[in-house]
């Protein structure tokens, strides 16, 4: 068991994911989401993220920022040039600027973010801020 400061900032992001997920039954099923599909998730020292990006084929499409509790990203595919849009007969392909914000579960330091892009997935790696970081200590038995 680990002793860990109490955030109510933290408790309120954490309250407003739990609102969003109870309200998504009324989304309508057929307004997905525009942008990348995200994961994120947390090891001992870093907040990482993965994302989606299919269509991006070099990394000056994309623009990804960091602030201490979201990441942003946003780009834009573009369709392929040799196919004119009236020439279209049906397609379903994503195409166009794309934006998503992500509220981050703890404080991280953006400063020294780093980015990847490879095989269409861009993976972002975070520090944790040392607040955010679990502290515990091993304590010797007698």
């Amino acid at each position: 068991m680990s002793i860990r400061r109490w955030d109510p900032f933290a408790e309120l992001a954490n309250l407003r994911e739990q609102m969003n997920r109870m309200w998504d039954f009324l989304r309508p099923p057929w307004r997905e989401v525009t942008g990348p599909r995200v994961d994120v998730y947390l090891t001992e020292d870093e907040v990482v993220a993965t994302a989606e990006v299919p269509g991006i084929e070099s990394k000056d499409e994309l623009e990804v920022s960091v602030a201490p509790d979201s990441i942003s990203i946003k780009g834009e595919i573009k369709r392929g040039r040799d196919v004119k849009d009236e020439d279209y007969y049906h397609s379903e392909r994503f195409y166009g600027s794309f934006a998503r914000t992500i509220p981050l579960p703890v404080e991280v330091k953006p400063e020294q973010a780093k980015a990847k892009l490879q095989n269409g997935v861009l993976e972002v790696r975070i520090p944790k801020a040392e607040a955010a970081k679990p502290r515990t200590y091993r304590v010797p038995i007698e």
